[in-house]
This record gives structure tokens, C-alpha cells and sequence, in this order.
């Protein structure tokens, strides 16, 4: 699948279920493994941004790559197979990459995610997409821009569609109402070098 976007020129792109090359099955496996993980509530990012979310990670950089639980291989497995590869060939132009962090985003009433940019934990992030799991809840709209203004466009992908946003842009995701927002975010990169940021440490309510 040859590149068909520039995320220089949109920074945000949303797919459907029917454009993402995941079968019921695996679909079905990544919620099993999502609902077997373990949460932190984090309250602070690693760029010192402020937050309200559990956390769940499979992947992170701190310095390489690395898996960090028991799920990580299968999360692994599957939104890094070849024909998903072939499908962020897409938006990144290649499917040589790196997946440099990988977590599970879990959002209940209140909770939200902080304006941030992904490459100011790591300058080698440059896609992340971002794989929806759940329908039924209200708020938790993704924002993204340099301007985060209630009348700018906002996103809510339904369950099994995905959202893909450029890592040097700003972005957050507002607070939620009612329900529960379940997704999972992959941080693409062309880079499989040591990170060469160090990260700030997360701030856990615990």
C-alpha cells in the first residue's frame, strides 16, 4: 500500500473499521488483552503535562524499546504484523518502523488527557494511531492543533476505528461525562535508536 497521506499537511486522520486490515478475531483479542491488564492512575506525563487516565503499557522507550509485561509479545504481534505495517505504509511511507511505545488508555467520568505533544518524550515519535474500543460514553473528544478552542473540529471515533495523529503536533483529549473510553495508543517511528530524550517520570495517584 503506497503512501496516500501527509501528515505534514493533515495532522489528524481517522480510519473505519473497513479501511483497518484487522479481522474480527483479532480485534477480539486485543479487548481480551486490554481487559486482563493491569491500570495505574497517572495523573502526570513524562513531558510534565497533567493528566487524569489509567494506564496500561505494553512498550515503552525510556531508553530502548522494550516490553514490559507478559502482554506485550501479543499486543505486539498483532498491530505490528506485516499487513498492518503495509497499511501505516499510508501515513508514514514506509513499513520499516518501530513501535517505541505502546499502552492502553483507559478514560471513566472525569478523567482526561492533558494538552501535549508526543515527540516531547520522544523526538523520534512520528505517528501515533490510536485504536478505539469502546462506544458508550459521552465527553472524551480528541482535539488536536495549536489552538485547543471548543469550536475547533473534535474527533470520537467509534469502537473498532482508529485515529492517527502527527507526534510534533499539540493534542488532548477532554474530559468524560458518563462511561468509559477504551483505547490503545502505538507510537510509530522509523527510528530503532536509544532514545535521546529522557523522559520525565510519570506521576502516579497511589
Amino acid at each position: 500500500m503506497m503512501q496516500k497521506f501527509n501528515l505534514e499537511q493533515q495532522a489528524t486522520l481517522l480510519f473505519e473499521e473497513n479501511e483497518i486490515p484487522l479481522n474480527k478475531k483479532e480485534w477480539d483479542a486485543l479487548t481480551e488483552l486490554l481487559s486482563k491488564s493491569e491500570y495505574e492512575h497517572i495523573i502526570g506525563g513524562d513531558a510534565n503535562e497533567s493528566h487524569s487516565v489509567w494506564v496500561s503499557r505494553y512498550i515503552n522507550d525510556v531508553e530502548i524499546p522494550e516490553a514490559l509485561n507478559d502482554f506485550s509479545e501479543s499486543v505486539e504481534a498483532i498491530v505490528m504484523s506485516s499487513k498492518m505495517r503495509s497499511f501505516y505504509r499510508q501515513f508514514t511511507g514506509t513499513d520499516n518502523l518501530c513501535l517505541r511505545r505502546c499502552q492502553a488508555n483507559r478514560l471513566q467520568k472525569g478523567d482526561y488527557i492533558g494538552v501535549h505533544k508526543d515527540q516531547d518524550s520522544s523526538p523520534d515519535y512520528f505517528a501515533t494511531i490510536v485504536f478505539h474500543f469502546s462506544n458508550e460514553y459521552s465527553g472524551g473528544y480528541f482535539q488536536s492543533g495549536e489552538k485547543m478552542l471548543d469550536d475547533q473540529k473534535q474527533y470520537k471515533p467509534s469502537a473498532h476505528m482508529a485515529l492517527v495523529n502527527n507526534c510534533s503536533v499539540p493534542h488532548q483529549v477532554t474530559k468524560v461525562e458518563s462511561g468509559e473510553r477504551l483505547t490503545l495508543a502505538c507510537f510509530l517511528s522509523t527510528s530503532f535508536a536509544a532514545n535521546i530524550h529522557t523522559p520525565a517520570a510519570f506521576k502516579t495517584n497511589s
